[in-house]
């Protein structure tokens, strides 16, 4: 019982306090994401992909919608501006949480890529000169996130097996943070959501943290290859439920060599 007090005390201490990284071990993983979703190119921080209804900015491609266009799907450019803007970002004067995007759809975004606009120019270098900052909202984001996730898995049976992934994926047996989990776990919720948004679901199911979290086989020793495999699944799945028009197969390929950098 005297051995058991003190992993009992452990655990709850890791329950109770939030993911907290150095300045290194957050660029680090800032880092590595930015290599995921620009291949770490400065001409990618303004980005949008050709068939995309938004716009994908920063280092974590964070989703600006259009004013014509919104979508169900968590709009992550205002927050990430708001929280960057709080910490003592100055954004170009054009530029708050409330604007929409400032190009109406992909080709007048290319055409303004192509001539270098000034707006273009000015984001690009205010995304550049902001990314250590970026980085924390990515840390921030999965903080704040993760409690909403564990109420909802709670409430639909599946509390237990969540908090146990992602504390088996975020620390050590000795207690002590592992950077490659916490890496899978702010790169995954960036890259496609906490899996709790009723508007990111398609046929009903969605493809976030959540889902990946549930699905963890609990057999295999290795808790990355466990979520790899687990997230594999979950994307797969998107690309046949998704609508065709979105043409989701096209990106199955990097999707799949993203999350084979977690355990490889």
């Amino acid at each position: 019982m005297k051995k058991l007090i003190p992993l009992l005390l452990l655990l709850s201490t890791l329950h109770a306090t939030e993911l907290r990284l150095t300045d290194t071990q957050a660029n680090q993983i800032a880092h590595k994401i930015w290599l995921n979703e620009g291949s770490g190119k400065r001409s990618k921080l303004v980005w949008w992909n050709k068939g995309e209804e938004f716009a994908s900015v920063g280092i974590g491609h964070f989703i600006w919608f259009t004013a014509e266009k919104p979508m169900g799907f968590w709009e992550a450019f205002p927050p990430m501006l708001r929280y960057i803007a709080a910490h003592g970002a100055r954004p170009p004067r054009w530029l708050t949480p409330k604007t929409h995007c400032v190009w109406h759809g992909y080709e007048q975004w290319h055409r303004a890529k192509k001539a270098n606009s000034r707006k273009m120019r000015e984001l690009t270098t205010f995304m550049d000169r902001t990314k250590g900052l970026q980085a924390r909202f990515m840390l921030h984001r999965l903080n704040t996130s993760f409690p909403r996730i564990l109420t909802y898995a709670k409430a639909h049976k599946q509390g237990r097996i969540v908090e146990k992934n992602y504390h088996r994926l975020l620390y050590r047996k000795n207690g002590s943070i592992d950077p490659q989990g916490a890496y899978i776990l702010i790169d995954y919720i960036n890259f496609k959501g906490d899996g709790i948004n009723k508007g990111e679901r398609y046929q009903g199911k969605g493809w976030g943290l959540y889902q990946v979290l549930t699905r963890m086989n609990p057999q295999d020793p290795n808790p990355y290859h466990a979520f790899v495999m687990a997230g594999k699944v979950v994307l797969e799945r998107l690309t046949h439920i998704a609508p065709p028009k979105r043409r989701l197969s096209r990106f199955r390929k990097g999707w799949f060599n993203r999350m084979d950098t977690y355990w490889r």
